[in-house]
C-alpha cells in the first residue's frame, strides 16, 4: 500500500468526496495527510491545537471544492498543504498577540521614554511621520496595513472584511510595508 505522500492526486479527491459523505476511514487518511503537513512546519508547540487545525483544513478544503474554485484534482494536496500553512501561521500570530498583550513589553520603553528629555517628543514626532507614510500608499494597501498591524486583525479578519483574497492580501501588504519603509527612510523615521 502506498503512502500518504504517494497516493495519487485522484485518489486523493476520491479520498475526500468519501470523507464528505462521511467515511471514517477517508478521515482518518485525511487527518494523517495534514497531520504529515503540521509535522513538516514543526508545530508541536500547537499539538493540543492540531485536532482544531485538522477541522479548519478540512472546512477550507471543503468549501472550495463545494463553490468550484478547486478543479483539478492534482492541486488538492497542494492547496490542502498551503491552507495548513497558512491556518498553523495565522494561530501562530494568534498565540503572539495575545502573549504580547498579556505581558506588554513596550510599556517598559513608554516609562523610560517619560523620563529621558526630548524623548516623548521625538517619539511624536516618529508617529507623526508613520501616519504622513500611511496617508501617501494606496488606499488599497494602507487599508490593510491598518487592519491587520494597527487594528491586529488576523489575516483572515482582514481578508472578510474587506472581501480581498487572502493571497491578494498579503502581496498588497508585503508591497505596501516595502512603500511605508520607503517613505519613512526618506523622513528620517525609525524602519
Amino acid at each position: 500500500m502506498p503512502s500518504q505522500p504517494e497516493l495519487e492526486s485522484e485518489e486523493w479527491l476520491a479520498v475526500f468526496r468519501a470523507l464528505l459523505e462521511g467515511d471514517r476511514i477517508a478521515f482518518a487518511k485525511w487527518n494523517r495527510l495534514v497531520t504529515g503537513f503540521l509535522v513538516s512546519f514543526r508545530a508541536y508547540d500547537f499539538e493540543d491545537e492540531w485536532d482544531d487545525l485538522r477541522q479548519d483544513v478540512l472546512s477550507s478544503v471543503a468549501e472550495n471544492l463545494r463553490a468550484g474554485r478547486l478543479r483539478d484534482p492534482q492541486a488538492l494536496v497542494g492547496y490542502a498543504r498551503i491552507i495548513a500553512r497558512n491556518k498553523f501561521i495565522d494561530r501562530l500570530k494568534r498565540r503572539l498577540r495575545c502573549a504580547e498583550r498579556e505581558t506588554l513589553p513596550w510599556e517598559e520603553e513608554i516609562s523610560t521614554a517619560a523620563l529621558v528629555p526630548g524623548s516623548v517628543e521625538l517619539a511624536r514626532e516618529d508617529r507623526q511621520d508613520l501616519r504622513r507614510a500611511l496617508a501617501g500608499l494606496a488606499e488599497r494597501e494602507r487599508l490593510l496595513i491598518e487592519r491587520v498591524y494597527l487594528a491586529g486583525e488576523t489575516y483572515e479578519e482582514a481578508s472578510r472584511a474587506t472581501g480581498v483574497p487572502l493571497g491578494t492580501l498579503k502581496r498588497r501588504l508585503r508591497e505596501g510595508l516595502a512603500l511605508l519603509r520607503e517613505a519613512l527612510a526618506g523622513t528620517g523615521g525609525r524602519t
